[in-house]
């Protein structure tokens, strides 16, 4: 079995030229970001997070999402991707627009328009039910088109199948989908179908937390 680092330095590191990013620790991802960094190519702020840390994170034992929030602005979305040793091992589906809440969307909707920024509010609705809370996809199926009728009836989805409102702070939004994809990647199916592709049993993941391009 690999071991486990548990200093904080490593498991939370904001991408830079000069970070100490390594494949074995971050992942491949991580590593081509900061070498897409050194070639001074423009890249959105980045934090990896390290395989040891998916690997408490999974166990429930990393709750502080202050220190991963604390690397961007309180305004900023976020999108978080994962970053296994090798592509070809799969991984959770990337989440985008962590953050968004009836607040932003209200902000986005003066910047952007209404119909994106029920756009985005809506992805997010809708993946972070499906993928995080784990609810039917049937569910959201049925909801036609991208507009703010639609992400009413998503929202209203969410709260009738889970009896609670869809969370606001951006801080449990980021807790609840970096846990399900470290829990996701961890499980017995995702393990086995890793090693059918050549990955040993005890393969970490890592993930990126990135400043939402909009």
């Amino acid at each position: 079995m690999q071991t486990l680092n548990t200093d904080l330095n490593t498991d939370i590191v904001l991408i830079t030229q000069s970070a100490n990013i390594t494949i074995s620790e971050h992942g491949g991802r991580a590593k081509c970001l900061q070498r897409l960094l050194r070639m001074e190519l423009p890249v959105p702020r980045t934090v990896a997070l390290s395989f040891a840390l998916i690997h408490k994170i999974a166990a429930g034992t990393f709750t502080n999402m202050g220190k991963i929030l604390d690397h961007f602005d309180s305004k900023t979305l976020l999108c978080v991707r994962p970053s296994s040793e090798n592509t070809e091992w799969g991984g959770p589906s990337a989440i985008l627009n962590v953050g968004i809440n009836d607040e932003t969307f209200k902000e986005i909707s003066i910047t952007l328009g209404d119909k994106v920024a029920a756009n985005m509010y809506l992805s997010f609705v809708r993946a972070y039910s499906i993928h995080v809370a784990r609810l039917d996809p049937e569910v959201f199926d049925s909801i036609e088109g991208n507009d703010e009728i639609a992400l009413a009836n998503a929202l209203r989805a969410f709260e009738d199948e889970t009896k609670e409102k869809f969370p606001q702070q951006k801080s449990i939004q980021l807790q609840e989908v970096l846990r399900s994809m470290a829990r996701a990647w961890e499980s017995t199916t995702a393990r086995l179908l890793r090693e059918a592709n050549g990955a040993p049993a005890d393969a970490g993941l890592g993930l990126i937390v990135q400043k939402m391009a909009l």
